[in-house]
């Protein structure tokens, strides 16, 4: 039994490639090479994690069976909820800031 089903390994995988990618595209001069800053993380892992939570309604749509899981879930949760849940704590975290 896996933690994940289908493409739910994206919930986690989206948010660091994008975070990665965005550390690689535009450098923050202000913290030393390799690093990040609070601002550059919150942007990447928001923005990933917003592109997951529409591929997730994207790939579950459709009817299911009573009972019936997900086909694309993360902790037997539908994937698009805990990428929903890393946008609001992204989201809260820059305006608590």
């Amino acid at each position: 039994m896996l933690i994940y089903r289908g493409a739910g390994f994206l919930t986690l995988l989206t948010p660091i490639a994008t975070l990665l990618l965005l550390m690689w595209l535009w450098p923050d001069p202000a913290v030393a090479k390799g690093n990040t800053s609070l601002t550059q993380l919150l942007i990447g892992f928001g923005i990933g994690a917003a592109i997951n939570v529409l591929l997730g309604l994207v790939l579950n749509r459709g009817p299911r069976a009573p009972g019936e899981r997900a086909r694309h879930h993360f902790f037997f949760v539908p994937m698009q909820w805990p990428s929903l849940v890393i946008v609001v704590a992204c989201a809260a975290v820059a305006l608590l800031r």
